[in-house]
């Protein structure tokens, strides 16, 4: 019985191997960025994943409609601690669903005056759709569309009861949100592009009893990142630029209201086992004293996480 050349062993072994490597490759390709930004998305063998984001927010400033920074003045804190608990569902091979509650908690103060409030924030629920795989085609990014609803389960400024508002805790307006990711993954980096756009519905102020409408918001995004050690530990940085154009009152345009903000962060995520990984992000808003930010507060934020994948 003929067993066949050495050659041809080899060659076969050759040829496997190159398989093999070629699946981890796209395996590694395809998680490197599921879990070191936000929520993120689920790596591709997993069914489910859950996990709880906390992060601190330190007011550091504030941008006027004209685009100039402002120190806050001596006395005033704006800080506030918020809890994320959120799950990400398969229910297909491209397709998952993903839902956010949101737990503020309002610190602020003013010379002798100090106040605090603490409340659900606006509970987000969304659905996300892998037209193109990351790492399914090897000349094409990963491209995913994303749609989202936003609940007004938050309390508006307005709504607050305190003499600072520090118990308000959200925008407390519905919200549909339309989004777009692309990614490009060659091991051991990463680069993805995303842009969303929101749309506000108006509400009824509980306080003057007009009809508010926020501004349609437009969200951009590019990040990068690289992959330190093998499947275990990525880092990254993201530039998010966002805008929202002015919001209306009655129906009327109120003068001077869009607002902008620049936001750089950098993130990493450590998989401490398959199953368990551990997220943290430090982000400021201060590029947008290069004038491009309005209307908006200047702020470093620190958050940690924990993830838990199911599969």
């Amino acid at each position: 019985m003929k067993t066949g050349s050495p050659a041809r062993h080899v060659g076969a072994l050759v040829a496997l191997a190159v398989v093999l490597l070629a699946d981890e490759a796209r395996a590694s390709a395809c998680c490197m960025s599921a879990s070191v930004t936000g929520i993120g998305r689920l790596a591709i063998w997993e069914q489910a994943a859950t996990g709880v984001l906390t992060a601190y927010g330190h007011g550091t400033g504030l941008y006027t409609a004209s685009s100039q920074w402002r120190n806050l003045p001596e006395g005033v804190r704006e800080d506030d601690l918020r809890f994320d608990a959120w799950a990400l569902v398969r229910l297909a091979e491209s397709w998952q669903v993903t839902a956010r509650v949101p737990w503020v908690v309002g610190l602020k103060s003013a010379g002798e005056t100090s106040s605090a409030g603490a409340g659900f924030g606006d509970v987000m629920a969304g659905v996300r759709w892998d037209a193109i795989g990351l790492g399914e085609f090897a000349e094409l990014p990963g491209i995913a569309l994303m749609a989202t609803v936003t609940a007004p389960t938050g309390r508006r400024p307005e709504q607050a009861f305190d003499a600072l508002g520090a118990t308000a805790t959200g925008r407390g307006a519905w919200a549909l949100s339309a989004a777009v990711a692309v990614e490009r993954a060659v091991v051991p980096w990463f680069l993805r592009a995303d842009a969303a756009f929101t749309w506000y519905f108006s509400f009824q102020r509980a306080d003057t009893g007009e009809w508010q409408q926020f501004g349609p918001g437009l969200n951009v995004g590019l990040s990068g990142g690289y992959e330190l050690k093998p499947d275990v530990w990525v880092l990254a940085l993201v530039v998010r630029l966002d805008h929202e154009w002015p919001l209306r009152v009655d129906g009327e345009v109120l003068d001077d209201s869009s607002a902008t903000a620049l936001t750089t962060s950098l993130s990493t995520s450590v998989k401490v086992t398959p199953k368990w990984t551990l997220t943290g992000a430090l982000a400021t808003d201060v590029l947008g004293r290069l004038g491009v930010a309005q209307n908006r507060p200047e702020r470093l934020t620190f958050s940690l996480g924990v993830r838990y994948g199911f599969f």
